[in-house]
């Protein structure tokens, strides 16, 4: 898309950026090595006081956060404080992904940096090529239940020529890999509602993947977890320390609300696929999911159309920009959804045209 730009960078370089800001802070002490193992409650579970760790004494601590992700024990250590498990709302669409490294090849012709191939709830088998530090592509292939991508790297070529679009095989078949496929399959979208709870602790927070964590395909989870911390900042800022505690239940609430866009996003689109496991839509999501699809054909072709829908994907332009009657009016006047085709109508090198982001 003319006018848009995208800052990429491998996992290694931000984990690396990330921890050495986070270190530059005098008052910020990292204990590595040593797990956390549970909280430290007050009487009757009623307040956090601090955690343990699998080696040494316990931290004591007036507020604490628990910021450790998809793998969060937050609702173990709140049962062995007394308190209940959150409800947890779930869906999980059977996505899997595989990822490979690739040496960018050399061609003075190429005018495009980044590659996205999108799949179609029929035949969901999907790709995304971007450029990292190194010189190097991440190369990621997408597919829900039995369409899931091989790790196997003599099969990878293979999943990428069985795309709707040939571009990516294209790209590919002359470039040299850097690493093996990798697969992950942990992909569900999961809510634990902790803002719903009966009881909360004073002293206590949960936040980011910790609490709602969304299908990685979307590229929801850090967005998400810094506009959580974002909303922790102003609800503090204001507080004296000694209240921050008792804010605690109130935080929650406020921090957890900042997944619901996302979660609307990752959620329904998840839901156009069949075999995907959770509550079925109900009768205004069949519908948004019906206009997003009209909204999707545009995207491919039409700018304006494109800059409105990676702006809701990516989060930082209100869903609205969608919803407004120009743009309603645009989408359903213009685009009309193609005949489903059949999991075979696909060759190698036929395709309708795929989103590309250019150099400049």
């Amino acid at each position: 898309m003319p006018g848009e730009k995208v800052l990429l960078a491998s996992r290694e370089l931000l984990d690396w950026t990330v921890r050495r800001e986070v270190l530059r802070h005098e008052r910020i002490r990292l204990r590595s090595g040593s797990p956390a193992t549970g909280l430290v409650g007050g009487p009757d579970g009623r307040s956090v006081t601090g955690v343990e760790f699998r080696d040494g004494d316990p931290l004591a601590a007036r507020f604490v956060i628990d910021a450790t992700g998809r793998t969060s024990k937050a609702p173990a250590w709140l049962a062995a404080l007394g308190h209940r498990a959150p409800a947890v709302t779930r869906y999980d669409s059977g996505l899997g992904y595989s990822s490979r490294h690739y040496e960018i090849p050399p061609d003075p012709a190429r005018r495009w940096q980044g590659m996205y191939v999108q799949g179609r709830p029929d035949v969901p088998r999907g790709a995304v090529l971007v450029p990292q530090d190194g010189g190097r592509w991440l190369v990621t292939l997408i597919g829900n239940g039995e369409h899931a991508p091989p790790t196997k790297d003599e099969d990878f070529l293979d999943f990428a020529r069985s795309l709707r679009s040939p571009a990516l095989y294209d790209a590919l078949r002359e470039a040299t890999p850097l690493t093996s496929a990798t697969g992950f399959r942990s992909t569900a979208n999961e809510w634990r509602h902790y803002e719903r709870m009966d009881r909360w602790p004073a002293g206590f927070v949960v936040l980011g993947d910790a609490a709602c964590r969304f299908n990685p395909v979307y590229g929801h989870g850090m967005t998400v977890a810094a506009l959580a911390a974002d909303a922790l900042r102003k609800e503090i800022r204001d507080l004296e320390p000694r209240n921050v505690p008792a804010a605690a239940r109130r935080i929650q609430r406020r921090t957890v609300a900042t997944a619901e866009v996302a979660w609307q996003i990752a959620t329904s689109e998840d839901m156009r696929y069949a075999e995907t496991d959770g509550p079925p839509p109900d009768r205004a999501t069949r519908f948004l999911q019906r206009y997003m699809s009209r909204v999707m054909v545009g995207a491919n072709t039409d700018p304006a159309i494109s800059r409105r829908f990676f702006g809701v994907l990516s989060l930082s332009t209100s869903p609205n920009a969608l919803l407004g009657p120009s743009t309603v009016v645009r989408v359903l006047s213009k685009w009309r959804l193609p005949t489903a085709p059949t999991a075979t109508a696909y060759p190698p090198h036929h395709s309708p045209p795929q989103l590309r982001t250019p150099q400049g």
